[in-house]
This record gives structure tokens, C-alpha cells and sequence, in this order.
């Protein structure tokens, strides 16, 4: 899973899970307390965030969706 916020506001996504890969690119609409939601007018997806970023060993880290991920440099 790879996951993009850019300064502009633009959000970009890309997971892989076995046979089934899914890809999002779209603006930015609004954060709902730690859980962000993206998308087009009323076609959208609102992504989970059950541990916000935070810093492990040096390295920022957060849970979206389940999955962990890590801040590339």
C-alpha cells in the first residue's frame, strides 16, 4: 500500500492485495478528527486512521486502514 497527501491537497493511492489492486487519485476533501476523506463531490472514500502519524525509532509512522505504514525520506 502506498499513500500520498501533497502539499496541494492532492491524494494519491495505490494497494495491492493478491489478485485485486486499487487506485485512487483525487483531491483532498476534509479530515474527520484523525480520519481523512477523498474524492469528487459525492463519489468519495473516507480512509481510517487508527494510530495517527507518530515517530517510531526516528521514523513516522501511522495506521490507515489497517495496514502500517511508514514515511518514505
Amino acid at each position: 500500500m502506498e499513500l500520498t497527501i501533497h502539499p496541494d491537497g492532492s491524494f494519491s493511492y495505490e494497494r495491492e492485495e493478491g489478485n485485486t489492486s486499487t487506485s485512487i487519485n483525487a483531491p483532498l476533501q476534509e479530515f474527520e478528527g484523525d480520519d481523512f476523506v477523498v474524492g469528487l463531490g459525492f463519489f468519495n472514500t473516507r480512509f481510517e486512521v487508527s494510530q495517527a502519524p507518530h515517530q517510531v525509532n526516528g521514523q513516522w509512522q501511522m495506521v490507515v486502514d489497517g495496514v502500517l505504514l511508514t514515511k518514505k525520506m
